[in-house]
């Protein structure tokens, strides 16, 4: 292996074993949304309101512009309007691990 091949291979290595891991229960996400997120929030194509002031949980998934990562930080500290629910890292990767499931990207 050459040795800029080697060097990117480790720079590679060394970026995902920085990345924070979001191993998250996506059923127990849907079920955390389903009770706390319902009220304002679309979490499921089969429910029918919400309210107009939050985005529905498909958009934000499907939103380039947020990542995992941006969605966690958001959920651990969030601002107004949102609430702050003072989700654990286990409820928060939860919720992360469900709203992946609604990209369709």
């Amino acid at each position: 292996m050459s040795r800029q091949l080697g060097c990117l291979v480790m720079a590679g290595a060394l970026m995902m074993a920085s990345a924070p891991a979001y191993s998250g229960d996506a059923e127990a996400g849907l079920a955390l949304a389903r009770s706390w997120c319902a009220q304002c929030h679309v979490v499921e194509a089969s429910q029918d309101r919400a309210s107009d002031v939050a985005p529905p949980f498909a958009q934000i998934a499907n939103d380039p512009t947020k990542s995992a990562r941006g969605i966690a930080v958001w959920l651990a500290d969030p601002h107004p309007p949102m609430p702050n629910l003072n989700l654990t890292q286990q409820e928060i990767d939860d919720l992360v691990a469900y709203i992946a499931t609604l990209k369709t990207d």
